[in-house]
């Protein structure tokens, strides 16, 4: 049977694409295996338990010394409107909805996406699992039951290197009528993300009040670069959650979950208020002019007859708004407790919340001078304790050991040892007299001092970034600035090198091909990448021959061309492979290279670039 019959027996819904690939690939000498399995296609539902029906077939292919995945129907068609029917939206993105979506088996489009060519064994295992589990190609094979139970990751979850920080499953269940759902960037850059609550009107036990707005039962709590989504239930029953963001052109579906609320929930109330932003510093904090002094998480535990002082530095001339709200005190009350103040380029804002209970402080801000409304600039969540609670004048063995073990833990340079008598401190209802704050303060300190050390150690751009910024807009910036100095010239050598790599990195694999694909190489060609791999760190009895060097260039994954280029580091190159390297380049110059050869020439540049920086 030719691949032409197939290509019309495809048209004709009488043969898959898979099949057809696969005779393409058998056709050019590829090889190639057929493999069937269990896919998660449109017909499944997140959190499903039993997934026998989603049967499918994928091909594995063996390319560039290793085998890698093709899923040829969903490269080139996606079904889109595909709904069961059984879903109402009860809340979208802080705003309370009633959609109840309409059933639909959807409709089948052309649509080419070529995340599923080559996929990462990694990556491919969340959405498709093989009868037979060597064609996992992963070291330690998924079961069955781990397949059905893993997080439901889509493609954009992979492409913009989010994480879950939460069970890394599909399924969640309430604990006294709450789930915690958690993500982050791997690169632990701040991200745009939303989100859709669902109710499952059908499997449900019970059934939403129809009076019931769901407006107020999802808080983002913002930390730097993880987000964490707190959904309380207000009644039993099955629900789904879509987070949606993550990407700098839009907002793709990252991942979903089912939630399963299977608890009596008569005292979970909603939230005082859900601002679009979220709870704590975010983006739209730094966008205002704000930047976190005290208080860098969304969530703050008011102890009984405590002021709470939360600090930001100015970045602009701005004018403020405190607002604190409570469910069910009037604002105008409220107003009474909170306040703030404006020294220099500082903001303190100062609450005392009046009552037990669960109140919202919402810091809003505008131009100085400006006629036009205040905008939401950040917003905290604050519970407190029974203020009803009787002060006690004495303190028991455990109190004084707490104190003790507060004021002890002022001569350790451990911050965790100092957090941790923090924190048993806290437990108990005693007086500061000036010790907690000192701990505090010792405590930040030697985290700045810790990040710093070991973003140099890592010498990583991205976190050696996040520590420099961190140790710079702290107020021991000055105490800081050997560490801050050191890491700053660090990350200064770090962005030159990531400067050199950048016109290799853009490169495409054909270029990469085309240079490996040579038989019987000009010297220029031969030395410029023997150049290359030296510094790399290869060893010269590894590149005698150009059979050798073509070998190297056929490895993938950690082993491959581009990815050493990406992670190289001069802390791992000797002053004799930087000699033998420029001896072999120094009779040739960028254009007689990129004459000879666009890809030749830009591995020139970047081995010329690392030589020259490094004598």
């Amino acid at each position: 049977m030719s691949p032409q019959h197939i290509v019309q027996l495809v048209i004709q819904r009488k043969a898959s694409y898979n099949l057809l690939f696969v005779m393409l690939c058998r056709a050019v000498k590829i090889p190639c295996v057929f493999i069937r399995g269990l896919a998660k296609s449109a017909a499944y539902e997140v959190g499903d338990r039993t997934v026998d029906k989603l049967g499918n077939s994928w091909t594995a292919v063996f390319v560039s010394g290793g085998w890698r995945f093709v899923f040829p129907l969903w490269a080139f068609s996606a079904i889109v409107g595909h709904s069961t029917g059984t879903w109402t939206l009860v809340e979208s993105d802080g705003q309370g909805a009633r959609e109840t979506e309409a059933k639909s088996s959807g409709v089948t489009v052309a649509n080419f996406n070529d995340y599923y060519f080559l996929t990462d064994p990694d990556e491919f295992i969340y959405t498709c699992f093989p009868h037979d589990s060597k064609w996992q190609l992963l070291a330690k094979p998924y079961t069955k039951q781990q397949f059905i139970d893993i997080a439901n990751c889509e493609q954009a979850y992979f492409e913009n290197h989010i994480q879950i920080t939460t069970k890394l499953e599909c399924l969640y269940k309430s604990e006294n009528g709450v789930c915690d759902i958690g993500i982050k960037k791997a690169n632990e850059e701040e991200f745009k993300h939303l989100y859709k609550l669902y109710f499952n009107h059908e499997l449900s036990k019970t059934k939403l009040s129809k009076e019931l707005q769901l407006d107020r039962y999802v808080a983002v709590m913002n930390n730097k670069s993880a987000v964490n989504f707190r959904i309380r239930f207000p009644g039993e029953g099955i629900y789904k959650m879509e987070i949606y963001g993550g990407s700098p052109t839009g907002f793709p579906l990252i991942c979903s979950f089912r939630l399963d609320c299977n608890e009596g929930v008569s005292n979970v109330k909603p939230f005082p208020c859900n601002p679009e932003s979220g709870f704590g510093p975010n983006l739209v904090t730094v966008a205002a002019g704000l930047e976190a002094e005290s208080h860098k998480t969304g969530f703050i535990n008011v102890k009984k007859n405590k002021n709470v002082n939360i600090r930001f530095n100015l970045n602009k001339h701005v004018q403020v708004q405190t607002v604190l709200v409570h469910n069910n005190i009037q604002e105008e009350v409220l107003s009474r407790h909170v306040n703030h103040k404006v020294k220099g380029q500082h903001l303190e804002v100062n609450v005392e919340v009046p009552q037990q209970g669960e109140y919202a402080l919402q810091i809003n801000t505008k131009p100085k001078g400006s006629s036009e409304p205040f905008k939401n600039a950040c917003n905290y969540l604050l519970a407190s304790e029974d203020m009803n609670k009787k002060k006690r004048f004495y303190e028991n063995a455990a109190e004084k050991k707490a104190r003790n073990e507060l004021e002890g833990c002022l001569k350790s340079n451990d911050p965790e040892s100092i957090q941790k008598a923090i924190d048993n401190f806290d437990q108990f209802d005693l007086d500061d007299k000036g010790k907690r704050e000192k701990a505090e303060r010792k405590k930040n300190f030697l985290v700045l001092q810790k990040e710093l050390k070991e973003a140099i150690a890592r010498r990583n751009v991205d976190v050696l970034e996040t520590a420099i910024d961190n140790a710079k807009s702290s107020e021991f910036s000055s105490n800081l600035q050997n560490h801050i100095t050191e890491a700053e010239q660090l990350l200064a050598e770090l962005r030159k090198l990531k400067r050199f790599a950048h016109e290799v990195l853009q490169m495409k694999q054909s270029t990469i091909s085309e240079i490996h694909s040579y038989k019987n190489p000009r010297p220029l060609a031969y030395d410029v990448m023997k150049a290359t791999y030296f510094l790399l760190g290869e060893k010269e009895d590894h590149l005698q021959e150009w059979e050798q060097i073509q070998g190297l260039m056929r490895k993938s994954g950690k082993q491959g061309l581009l990815r050493r280029v990406r992670q190289f580091d001069t802390i791992n190159v000797t002053e004799n492979m930087v000699n033998s390297a420029a001896q072999l380049l120094r009779q040739y110059d960028e254009e007689t290279a990129t004459t000879a050869s666009a890809g030749l020439g830009t591995f020139y540049k970047w081995a010329s670039n690392v030589v020259g920086n490094m004598t």
